[in-house]
């Protein structure tokens, strides 16, 4: 499966968000984008887009080293830019940053960045590597290139090994001298592992050096994720040539204590502490217990079936019992004749010698046209007949295949009918066009006692230069012929673990040594084989014996005369080096895997029909041996030679019916016999042994703790908290938050986790960081009292138990995410008026309208005083509101890019706690210069050192009636609650008047976004897309539709506007339609 890590760290900023910092999968590392954010204070750098450059590649780095990369490793970058003429500023830090590394790399400009930060930047990187074995295992391992500093540039390769709950241990040290080799070929692994992937290209990469005679060989799927280590390995190499380092030049000196700290097959072979090989034992034979993958719930039940299956192979002794039986096997081209000879040469046997099986094939059994259309019986039964007559009758046939010539019949003793269970028996045709039944094979599977025999009775190609399609004959056969499963096994893989002592397709093609793991990955690569786990067929492999009989049509190319000398000479051996079968089964091209018995009779093709001379013809066919048997040599039984094996191999020289001789193999076999008291007694015991080997590897993850209280959350303002998980058990332990039952997610909106799912190797940490943020979506929930800051997290580990986490925290009510009619009924801030107060406002509005009356806006302009709240203390606009536009209408008029930059996140934090404390704008902060502490307060205000007042409470007046065209400075600060002052809320550090106004105009921009019910109400959107853009008396009536407080609060947003692009006089030109894009969607 497919496995995810997600990468947390807390060097780099921490994700605030349903994103991860990084996610490795499948050996890459996908990094999320990083922007000049300060890990420790979470909040944007100050400076120019080479600090910021600095800043973001700082913290891709630590996301890359947490993941276990670097920037040497980096594949590719992309880099996004608010201004594409900042690109050589950014590109000189980035390359101080990456050094001689040199990955491909796009960079954009883009419209905005998150937190209108100037540069973002992600990164991708890829490593995955196999270690092999010499017995051709594979393990995952870490390839590592090391290099002397202190001079002279020696270097080393090193193989590392994981330790769980340790650090990586050395498992292999080759030192680069100047005979290092480094080589990248193509591979196609054959193990049991990777069968089912043959087909694809790997790549294998060879290290070695001559002198020592050692070989590091690994293997990946993606060469390009190693570029940057081969192009640092080749540097090394040269330097190893030009230098001319040799083992004994007295070089690498330093190699020898990592040599040292190697993991040999000697410290291997070291007599261990008992209490130590118990419990390294316990842990490896565990099947639950895997350093390279998680046991999850998906893949528990087939480690369980594969290791009992294992088990149940390996202590087979204790309930089976073998027995030897004969089978004896004969095939014989009959070149359509009738069956007038007795068979009793062909068949008979000594009492010794008597089979318990008869398997019989026969080749062109009729040779008839009709017999490709029709399927007739007679001639089946008519040699049927004298089979029978020959067996006198102590045989009984109990299954037949016939395919036009070709027919294969199985006769067993009476007495053992019994014992036959489990009969399939079909053919395969690979003639005319591959298909037709004039060539092919017939076949017969059966269950014989507790054993699986398989017969193949085959007629391959003739002519003697058909040699390559006979041998492709053979592969067609092998790779066709597919037996279903018996009714009682609803899978392949249910087959194979109900009978794990039988030799499967699998454990052939693990085989290296004889060739036949290279027919078996060729059948298992077959789309057509139909076998892999959850298909229901089995191969002519999927067995404990497999035999191979008929005209295999392999020749003797030399001159009839030649071979016939030969004969009468009595050197049948010699002869036997041209037979072409012997020839191909020495290169290995067909039958791997196959023995044959020792030929000691004559050529048994082609005689004159009635006699046993060779061919007289005009043809003169060279005397061959086209009839053969052989047997399938078992993988699992290689070194048991009582297996199976061959009594005789012979021929009948007397039957002369046909021009082919009958040829016979006598064979005594091991026949399983199962004890199912037996049976059941050792099943009961693995079923223990796997429940205690399962309860001994459920994962154990440890919470640093289960109740995450955050205290006061602020609109706005991302709190994080860190819970730290600690696999303490000895597995790879994986875990996820999970939903509550009937949620579609695991927490409330406002709580963010990272990362949400991830995977521990035993002995790991991880931090995992919980983030409370409100925003505009659920501040409304809060703000009214529906919902509260109090969550259950559900940590849910993979066949573990859960663990619950509580988190919670103090909403404090703000005026975002608000109520544009609650705003207006709350002269006090809402801070004071509280969860509860708000509430009541609210049910107090309910079904009565917000009862205020529109007013028109003056043509004179803004009135700089706040808003009067009537008698029944209904404000026209919210105090918010006019406090942001009070002061960015005084302060920013000269502001450069206003409403087009973005402001500080500091300054706008702090202006909206004064906005819901009802505390006084400290201008002496806002307002100074960062630079020069002593600097007047506002450049265009004289009377701006008496701006600071004290709170008073508020005085109200009907914003929108005409005023005067002139606009004295403020008289007040808005506020009322008189236990806030400006000394209640932290001040941040100054950062100029520029930065104060546009983060003030953020802020406005925010808050007129937040409202539950937009000031465009949303029941009005329609119509003002329909009917508002015609025309100014359009828009106007309009306009009248609206609900009083919505209409005043656009009116007065709308005079705002103007007076702004009336009266501005900083860099950057103030168009209608650039407010409208960037003030008035807020609207």
């Amino acid at each position: 499966m497919s496995t995810l890590k997600h990468v947390s760290t807390d060097k780099a900023p921490a994700a605030i968000g349903p994103y991860s910092q990084a996610v490795v999968a499948n050996g890459f590392v996908y990094t999320a984008g990083q922007i000049a954010f300060d890990p420790k204070t979470m909040e944007i750098v100050p400076g120019d887009v080479q600090v910021q450059t600095d800043r973001v590649l700082q913290n891709l780095k630590a996301v890359l080293e947490e993941a276990g990369s670097g920037f040497d490793k980096v594949v590719k970058t992309t880099v996004f830019l608010k201004d594409m003429n900042d690109f050589s500023k950014m590109n000189e830090i980035y390359a101080k940053h990456f050094g001689n590394a040199r990955p491909a790399r796009s960079a954009v400009e883009v419209a905005r960045l998150p937190r209108d930060v100037l540069v973002e930047i992600e990164a991708k990187h890829s490593a995955e590597l196999r270690y092999v074995k010499t017995n051709g295992e594979r393990k995952r391992r870490i390839l590592a290139v090391v290099e002397n500093t202190q001079g002279g540039e020696e270097a080393c390769v090193f193989v590392l090994k994981r330790r769980v709950g340790n650090a990586a241990a050395i498992y292999e040290v080759l030192p680069i001298y100047s005979d290092f080799r480094l080589a990248v070929s193509q591979s196609k692994p054959v193990s049991q592992e990777y069968v089912a992937d043959i087909g694809k290209s790997d790549l294998t990469l060879r290290l070695s050096d001559s002198q020592g005679g050692h070989e590091v060989k690994m293997e990946t799927s993606a060469l390009d994720s190693l570029q940057s280590l081969l192009v640092e390995l080749k540097r090394l190499m040269s330097v190893a040539q030009q230098k001319k380092y040799t083992r004994d030049g007295g070089t690498h000196s330093w190699v020898r204590y990592y040599e040292q700290s190697r993991i040999t097959a000697a410290e291997a072979a070291k007599e261990p502490d008992p209490s130590e090989i118990s419990q390294q034992s316990a842990v490896m034979s565990n099947p639950f217990i895997n350093f390279d993958s998680a046991v999850s719930a998906s893949n528990l039940k087939g480690i369980k079936e594969a290791w009992a299956a294992k088990e149940m192979r390996a202590r087979e002794a204790r309930f089976v019992e073998y027995k030897s039986q004969k089978i004896f096997v004969g095939t014989w081209n009959i070149n359509g004749q009738a069956a007038t000879e007795s068979l009793v040469p062909w068949l008979q046997t000594t009492s010794e010698e008597k089979p318990a099986i008869y398997a019989l094939g026969f080749q062109e059994l009729d040779l008839s046209t009709e017999a490709y259309i029709l399927v007739d019986t007679a001639k089946e039964d008519e040699w049927s007949r004298g089979i029978e007559f020959a067996l006198q009758n102590e045989y009984v046939k109990i299954a037949s295949k016939q395919l036009v010539g070709m027919l294969i019949m199985l006769y067993v003793k009476k007495e053992e009918v019994d014992a036959v269970s489990e009969i399939s028996a079909l053919y395969v045709g690979t003639g005319i066009l591959g298909m037709m039944g004039n060539k092919g094979a017939t076949a017969i599977r059966v269950r014989y006692h507790s054993t699986y025999l398989t017969f193949v009775n085959c007629h391959l190609a003739a002519d003697t230069s058909m040699v390559d399609r006979r041998n492709q004959d053979f592969a067609d056969i092998c790779r066709r012929l597919i037996f279903p499963l018996p009714m009682q096994y609803k899978d392949y893989t249910a087959y194979a673990h109900s009978n794990p002592w039988v030799t499967g397709l699998w454990d052939v093609a693990a085989d290296s040594s004889s060739g036949a793991g290279n027919v078996a990955a060729m059948v298992a690569g077959s789309a057509a084989a139909g076998v892999a786990p959850g298909k229901s067929a089995v191969t002519i492999f999927d067995g404990d014996h497999l035999f191979w009989m008929g005209d295999l049509n392999y020749r003797v190319p030399i001159p009839d005369s030649e071979a016939k000398a030969m004969l009468s000479a009595g050197s049948v051996k010699e002869l036997l080096e041209f037979d072409q079968l012997t020839i191909e089964r020495r290169a290995k091209r067909v039958f791997q895997g196959f023995d044959e018995g020792p030929i000691e009779f004559p050529p048994t093709y082609k005689f004159d029909l009635g006699t046993s001379r060779y061919d007289t013809s005009e043809k003169r066919r060279s005397p061959s041996w086209c009839d053969r048997i052989l047997w399938f040599r078992n993988p699992l039984r290689a070194n048991e030679p009582e297996w199976l094996k061959l009594i005789w191999y012979r021929s009948v020289m007397e039957l002369t019916l046909s021009d082919h001789k009958p040829v016979m193999a006598l064979f005594e076999a091991k026949i399983r016999h199962i004890h199912k008291e037996n049976l059941l007694l050792v099943q009961d015991e693995i079923t223990r042994e796997l429940d205690k080997f399962e309860n001994d590897a459920l994962p154990v993850l440890e919470l640093s703790e289960n109740v995450i209280e955050f205290g006061e959350i602020k609109f706005g303002v991302a709190c994080t908290k860190k819970l730290i998980v600690e696999n303490k058990g000895q597995v790879i332990a994986q875990y996820q938050f999970v939903a509550k039952p009937g949620d579609k997610s695991f927490s409330k909106p406002w709580c963010y986790v990272n990362p949400p799912i991830s995977m521990l190797l035993p002995g790991d940490k991880l931090n995992i960081n919980i983030t409370i943020l409100v925003d505009a979506s659920t501040s409304p929930a809060l703000n009214f009292g529906m919902g509260t800051l109090d969550d259950i997290l559900i940590f849910h580990i993979e066949n573990g138990k859960d663990h619950f986490v509580s988190v919670s925290g103090k909403w404090l009510p703000s005026c975002f995410g608000n109520d544009l009619g609650v705003l207006c009924r709350m002269v006090k801030p809402v801070r004071e008026v509280g969860v509860d107060g708000t509430k009541k406002i609210l049910e107090g509005l309910r079904g009565k309208g917000d009862g205020n009356k529109k007013e028109e806006l003056a043509e004179g302009g803004l009135d700089p005083l706040p808003p009067v709240a009537d008698e029944e203390m209904r404000l026209s606009i919210p105090k918010e509101v006019w406090r942001l536009v009070d002061f960015v209408y005084k302060f920013g008029m000269d502001v450069d890019n206003l409403f087009l930059s973005s402001g500080d996140q500091n300054i706008a934090e702090y202006i909206r706690e004064c906005l819901d404390t009802g505390a006084e704008f400290d201008l002496s902060i806002l307002l100074a210069d960062p630079d020069d502490p002593d600097a007047p307060l506002s450049p265009t205000d004289s009377e701006s050192s008496t701006l600071k007042v004290k709170n008073v409470d508020l005085d109200v007046d009907l914003l929108l009636k005409t005023t005067p065209t002139s606009r004295p400075p403020a008289q007040v600060a808005l506020g009322s609650a008189s236990d806030i002052s400006s000394d209640a809320v932290q001040t941040p550090r100054p950062r100029g008047r520029a930065s104060a106004v546009h983060s003030a105009a953020d802020t406005l921009m925010k808050l007129l976004g937040s409202f539950v019910d937009p000031v465009v109400p949303y029941s009005m959107y329609h119509r003002c897309v329909q009917e508002g853009y015609h025309t100014f008396v359009a828009a106007r009536q309009l306009l009248q539709h609206f609900p009083s407080l919505n209409y005043n609060c656009f009116v007065y947003i709308v005079g705002f506007l103007k007076e702004v692009i009336a009266s501005y006089k900083g860099r950057g030109e103030l168009s209608a339609e650039k407010l409208g894009r960037n003030a008035l969607m807020f609207l």
